[in-house]
């Protein structure tokens, strides 16, 4: 889960779960009943498909457009799939095996021009399932779309999307990495439990003005909703978040930029306490190349926290300051940074040195560092990533340890590991190994999940493909029994293209 408040002299709040928008309820209401209705109207298209996310991805990704510099492009999937489930509730105690087949449909849409971007997404997948722990019917139905204009000296970014899954089907550990490719858990990762209807709304808008300017300024709003129904599992409750961040950018010299920005976010869930929490920041800051090979950044501000709970508020406020210094090196560069930043239940105070390198066919990075809070713990925190081209493949593998602020549980210490693994036998055929594993530790105990797929493709034709393997998944809690599940999978599918 990433942390919740924003961070200074970044570019805005980072996504996990990728496409926020609103700072108001109001304003998520409008979203819900805009997106809930072009969800409808996208289910009469003849498309469907299923994030490549679900425990059916097995049955082919997603259709994306090439990128090109302008032009249309149309892309419609398909894919048949049949998987055999041998815990699909992931109960400590199985209920039975279930067999399930998959029909999915999927349609997207990219159209660019030299200036914008414009794309549509829209998915859906249908089952037929025997066995305990589902139902047959339409499931995993989503629509995105976003827009993307550039000019000379700004920039303006527009996003949307909805989904729905039955969480029995929804992998969590499948897709929980950001835009830039770091590790963003989602903010329900831990209570991802049991059998029910899971819904998500986001949205989100960016503005980027006089970005080589004397003066630049920056806007940046996110929202995102979760909803769910029928769930077997109480912890799971209704949630809202809002951010939004305003910056303001001075170019003091060709080697200096100093910046003021205030901050924004609201979140409110519907569990026991009925919680909102209310957080403003303000802060100002400085980034300046001391040297050709070394850059400093420099912020300091304040935040205030109101959080209610059972009708009543409490606030946790104080300074937050953040200081980085980076050195070029030879072959990558090298880091140091301490931080302190505010949350409700109280002050996290971090301090890491890093070291990045750019190896002949890959890179490999790591950080170091301890993190200390007002809550009298002090972790050792850290980061490991490490991506190599092979001969015949490629390896992507990344370990992060942070302490995190979690709306539900306070500050937890998380540790997060993931593996992309892909091996080509031959112009026709390959293996992919993809694995993950995330700890949550916090004061009532840990949860620990896991999740690994084998997977083997082959070229059937130019078009055709057939995809088959095992998958295999974990969840365990302190003082219960673990639960473990297994499955085998195949599928057959092909994307259709149309550019104009």
């Amino acid at each position: 889960m990433r942390r919740r408040h924003l961070r200074r002299g970044q570019p805005g709040p980072r996504r996990t779960d990728r496409s926020k928008v609103g700072t108001l309820v109001k304003l998520h209401l409008v979203n819900r009943s805009v997106l809930a209705g072009a969800v409808s109207v996208c289910w009469m298209l003849p498309v469907a498909a299923q994030d490549s996310g679900t425990a059916a991805a097995a049955q082919g990704s997603r259709p994306q457009a090439a990128a090109g510099d302008s032009g249309t492009e149309m892309v419609f999937g398909f894919s048949q799939g049949l998987e055999a489930n041998d815990n699909l509730d992931l109960d400590p105690v199985s209920l039975g095996s279930t067999v399930f087949t998959s029909t999915e449909l999927s349609f997207g849409l990219t159209k660019r021009t030299p200036l914008d971007r414009f794309g549509l997404l829209a998915s859906g997948v249908l089952r037929g399932a025997s066995g305990p722990g589902t139902q047959s019917g339409l499931d995993d139905q989503t629509l995105e779309l976003s827009y993307g204009r550039l000019g000379a000296d700004a920039e303006f970014k527009a996003e949307a999307g909805y989904r729905q899954t039955n969480i029995e089907f929804l992998e969590p550990l499948d897709n929980i990495t950001d835009e830039d490719g770091q590790i963003d858990l989602p903010p329900d990762l831990d209570r991802l439990d049991g059998t029910g209807n899971r819904e998500r709304y986001a949205a989100g808008v960016a503005l980027e003005l006089g970005r080589e300017a004397p003066v630049g300024a920056s806007f940046r709003a996110d929202y995102l909703g979760l909803r769910y129904s029928d769930t077997s599992d109480a912890d799971l409750f209704d949630s809202d978040r809002s951010e939004a961040e305003t910056e303001l950018r001075f170019r003091l010299s060709p080697v200096a930029v100093a910046r003021l920005g205030l901050g924004y976010g609201l979140y409110e869930a519907e569990d026991e306490e009925q919680t909102r929490r209310d957080t403003s920041r303000g802060y100002a800051g400085l980034s300046v190349e001391l040297s050709p090979v070394l850059r400093l950044d420099a912020n300091a501000g304040y935040a205030a926290i109101d959080t209610r709970e059972f009708g009543v508020t409490t606030r946790s406020s104080g300074l937050e300051a953040l200081l980085r210094l980076e050195r070029d090196m030879p072959n990558g560069t090298v880091t140091a940074e301490a931080e302190q930043y505010v949350t409700d239940d109280g002050t996290i105070r971090t301090l890491t040195a890093g070291r990045s390198l750019e190896l002949p066919a890959g890179t490999l990075s790591a950080t170091l560092g301890a993190a200390d809070s007002d809550l009298g713990r002090s972790e050792i925190i850290g980061s490991l990533a490490w991506s190599q081209d092979l001969p015949r493949g490629g390896i992507n593998a990344q370990l992060r340890r942070w302490v995190d602020f979690d709306e539900d549980d306070g500050n937890v210490l998380r540790t997060a590991l993931l593996l992309d693994y892909v091996h080509e036998i031959n112009g026709l055929s390959s293996i992919g190994l993809k694995a993950g594993y995330t700890v949550t530790d916090e004061a009532g105990g840990s949860t620990d999940r896991a999740s690994f797929t084998a997977e083997y493709s082959y070229a059937l034709t130019e078009d055709w493909s057939l995809k088959t393997g095992y998958r295999y998944r974990m969840r365990e809690e302190l003082a219960e029994a673990r639960a473990q599940s297994h499955a085998v999978f195949v599928s057959i599918g092909r994307d259709f293209r149309v550019r104009r």
